[in-house]
């Protein structure tokens, strides 16, 4: 790993602890680069935003966790893995309500940015024809259901799993889930 990469690291984990004990909105890049120890200058040379660093630690957190379910859940079927690969991102969306409202209430503008990461995953389950030309249903109910949950005043990870998996049986016909 070159120095330049070792930096954007550091940069990206000072972030998220900062994110975490502060919260988003509280957090500034100046803060991030003392935490860090480099000059404040030096994160603008890794991430444009504030909003990219949030980005970038995000998929980051969801790229993780896609690669553990798929590693764990080779055997089961696409559906199962889908299934349990939104359960675990949804896991730790509502674990990170704060985090995850702030990033949503970016990436509802800039939804495809999203959709490539979440679509790149679901190519390595091999999904069928059949499930892979209802994608962009499935993804327009993952997001809609997440972003109607996470914005209730107490959210509830169990409500909106299973109101997602109640959608997700719907798009999917009886003969395409066995």
């Amino acid at each position: 790993m070159s120095k330049r990469d070792i930096t954007k690291q550091k940069i990206l984990a000072s972030a998220w602890e900062l994110f975490g004990e502060n919260g988003y909105d509280n957090t500034t890049t100046r803060q991030i680069a003392r935490h860090a120890s480099v000059a404040d200058g030096t994160v603008f040379s890794h991430f444009e935003t504030k909003l990219t660093i949030l980005r970038e630690g995000m998929l980051s957190q969801l790229e993780k966790i896609g690669q553990e379910v798929l590693a764990t859940d080779q055997n089961k079927s696409t559906l199962d893995i889908g299934l349990s690969l939104i359960e675990h991102y949804y896991r730790y969306y509502f674990d990170n309500v704060e985090l995850s409202r702030a990033l949503l209430k970016e990436v509802i503008w800039d939804l495809d940015y999203y959709r490539t990461f979440d679509q790149a995953l679901f190519q390595t389950v091999n999904v069928s024809t059949s499930i892979s030309e209802k994608m962009p249903l499935i993804m327009d109910s993952y997001f809609m259901t997440l972003i109607k949950h996470l914005s209730q005043p107490e959210p509830s990870l169990e409500a909106a799993l299973s109101e997602l998996n109640n959608k997700i049986r719907v798009i999917l016909t009886t003969n395409e889930i066995e």
